[in-house]
């Protein structure tokens, strides 16, 4: 992985873990469960990454299995921001997530 782009990916981890700490004291329950699985996929995708790029990873981790865990932590965004939007009251919860067959 070049320097910038870890860097940059460092940088990025950092920064959700802060809004991440600080979303824990204001958003409700429901929000809080959905960030938490986001949370959880997106630092499963991060140490695969990393892994990767030290050439530490396990026989079964490559570069397909990081866009499969990247698909994953995608879907758990969807949801998390779903969940948000009913929350606030800007979608039903009947309305699905608006992903593609969801």
């Amino acid at each position: 992985m070049a320097d910038e782009l870890r860097s940059e990916l460092i940088r990025a981890r950092r920064e959700h873990r802060l809004r991440h700490a600080e979303a824990q004291m204001l958003v409700p329950d429901a929000v809080m469960a959905a960030a938490g699985t986001a949370n959880r996929h997106l630092g499963d995708l991060y140490g695969l990454l990393m892994r990767l790029d030290r050439g530490t990873a396990e026989p079964e981790e490559d570069v397909a299995s990081a866009r499969e865990c990247m698909t994953v932590a995608w879907d758990a965004l969807w949801r998390m921001r779903h969940v948000m939007r009913v929350d606030l009251g800007i979608t039903a919860p009947e309305e699905g997530y608006g992903l593609p067959n969801g």
